[in-house]
Order: C-alpha cells, then structure tokens, then sequence
C-alpha cells in the first residue's frame, strides 16, 4: 500500500493523496540523493554471505581461529571469490550499538580483509563475541587481520 509521499530525483518531494502539492512541510535534507561511494570501496553483494544455511555450513564445519572479542572461520568453497558473513549476536544490547559494530566490521572487511585475500576460495564467517561492542575500531581491526592471518597460515602448511 502507497503512501502518497515520494522523492524525486532532484530532491523535491512530491504528494499524490488527493493531488495535493505541499512543498514546505518537507526538510530540505530528507530527501538528498545518498552520494555513492567510489568504485575502489565497494562492498558487492556478490562477495558478501547472507544466506543462513550457508552460515550454519561455515560455522559447523569450518576452521577457527578467535581473539579477545571475534571469532573467525573459514570454509573452502568451490567459488573463485572469498565470501564474508557477518554475525552480532544482541548480547543484550541496543539495536543502535549492534548496528554501529555490525558498520565497524563491515568497514574492515570492505578495506582491509577482501584486499587482503582476493585468491582466498572460500566463505569467511566473523563473529562478534559479547565483549565487542566495548572494542575501539583499532583493537576490531588488528584482531580481525590476525584471525583471518591465522587462517591463511594454516590453509597454506601442510
């Protein structure tokens, strides 16, 4: 069901309930075009693992690796791509904080962890422990990069 209200592509916002044209009830900011990020930082959906059968797999059956607050694992695939899944549990917490840590991840997987391991063939699975929401976005970062470092060590000896 429409509601009537709707952005155009200039901004302006427009409504169709009863024809009415009101202009001066919307904020100039509401309905701003979101500028797009540039090509080097994106995140495709292609690279990303959201299906819940596939993140059981990987949890069931993958190798591990933890720190102080993630725990990573890392399943083969028959895929040429790496595949990042990422889990926050609530851990009693708020949504707005289960939200910034599921952005901070996102963040270090996008420009630190697929540059890292573009060969890497496989599903990668980070989990966010209840002692990661009091973590800064340093601490994230370098546990992430020896979690998923650690991996790929052990991937690669015999």
């Amino acid at each position: 069901m429409a509601s009537g209200f709707g952005c155009l592509p200039s901004g302006d916002v427009k409504y169709s309930a009863g024809g009415a044209r009101r202009v001066g009830n919307a904020l100039p900011s509401s309905c701003q075009p979101s500028t797009p990020a540039p090509e080097h930082a994106r995140y495709p959906r292609w690279l990303r693992l959201t299906r819940g059968t596939d993140l059981q797999k990987v949890l069931r059956e993958g190798k591990r690796a933890r720190t102080e607050h993630l725990e990573v694992r890392f399943l083969a695939s028959l895929l040429r791509h790496p595949r990042v899944g990422i889990i926050v549990p609530k851990h009693r917490r708020s949504i707005v904080e289960r939200n910034r840590l599921k952005r901070r991840l996102r963040e270090i997987v996008r420009c630190e962890i697929l540059p890292l391991v573009p060969a890497l063939a496989g599903d990668v699975v980070v989990r966010a422990g209840p002692r990661a929401y009091e973590a800064t976005f340093e601490m994230l970062r370098t546990e992430l990069s020896a979690g998923v470092q650690q991996i790929i060590a052990r991937r690669k000896a015999p």
